[in-house]
């Protein structure tokens, strides 16, 4: 089961489809779903590359399978209701999140479920539209057992490939912490700037923004260092340098941008540090800014 529909979750379910896998999506509107059963997810990839899987979707979880264990690729706003439908059903199934902000974690780590993977995606992605994504970049799939059965998501390794990697971790709460410094570093800057990731590296003020970036960051964080070392994150923009990052994506359609739980947790578990982030903070403001509040 993957809750949402968006790039990341149309990409994750086209490639558990292509390795065998029964999958099915829970989504809010039911035009998306009618078009996914009729159609499958069709996933293009960088070298154009056009395939195309057949899969399941419903708008009512009473029509989904009840054992089968869950994948959540919702934003933030989402995952509340989310986690009210699964713990009202008191479902012991297996629940990974797949992570882009903090308030994920911590809404997961409060809730009753029993068994809570966490997962971080690194690969460029682009919904084209409700059934179709565009596979921009190669990067790596993290996950992490949080609580419960550790092995209940071991089917996922059947499912690397070259085009695909998976790898297991243990530590859940440090790979969400990675991750979500590296969609500080990237997701402001092409946000506020309009750029495709990899612009970042070429345009020279981008650059030298991101490279004072970097240097405040892992400051604040030292023992995200030898985790995160700063050609780890410009790799991470090479191989998504065609994607749009979801803070730009957000702006380009006129969506809320998803900042608190992006940069505003960061700024703040910074501060409580008493290590303050200067830029990142200012770069919050001409968010909220940008987004209208």
């Amino acid at each position: 089961m993957i809750a949402g529909a968006g790039s990341i979750g149309l990409l994750v379910g086209s490639y558990l489809a292509e390795a065998g896998w029964k999958v099915s999506f829970f989504t809010r509107r039911e035009e998306q779903a009618s078009v996914i059963r009729q159609e499958g997810i069709r996933r293009i990839d960088a070298e154009g590359t056009d395939d195309t899987v057949l899969v399941g979707a419903e708008t009512e979880i009473e029509k989904l399978p009840k054992s089968a264990p869950w994948i959540i690729a919702v934003k933030y706003s989402g995952v509340g209701s989310i986690l009210s439908i699964l713990e009202e059903r008191k479902m012991d199934n297996a629940v990974m999140f797949i992570q882009n902000g903090l308030a994920h974690f911590n809404l997961a780590e409060a809730s009753d479920l029993p068994n809570v993977f966490f997962a971080t995606v690194e690969h460029g992605a682009g919904r084209i539209d409700d059934r179709t994504v565009s596979h921009n970049g190669i990067g790596l799939i993290r996950v992490a057992p949080f609580r419960g059965d550790e092995k209940a998501f071991d089917a996922l390794k059947s499912v690397h490939s070259t085009t695909f990697p998976i790898e297991f971790v243990s530590d859940a709460g440090g790979i969400v912490l990675r991750k979500v410094l590296i969609n500080c570093m990237i997701n402001p800057l092409t946000a506020i700037l309009q750029l495709r990731n990899g612009e970042l590296l070429e345009r020279e003020h981008a650059r030298g923004l991101f490279d004072e970036l970097y240097i405040e960051i892992s400051n604040a964080f030292p023992e995200m260092q030898n985790a995160l070392p700063k050609d780890a994150i410009e790799e991470v923009c090479r191989k998504t340098a065609l994607n749009q990052s979801s803070m730009l994506k957000d702006r380009l359609n006129g969506n809320s941008m998803e900042i608190e739980t992006i940069v505003t947790a960061v700024v703040e578990m910074a501060e409580k540090r008493g290590t303050p982030l200067p830029l990142l903070k200012t770069l919050e403001k001409i968010l909220f800014v940008l987004d209208g509040r």
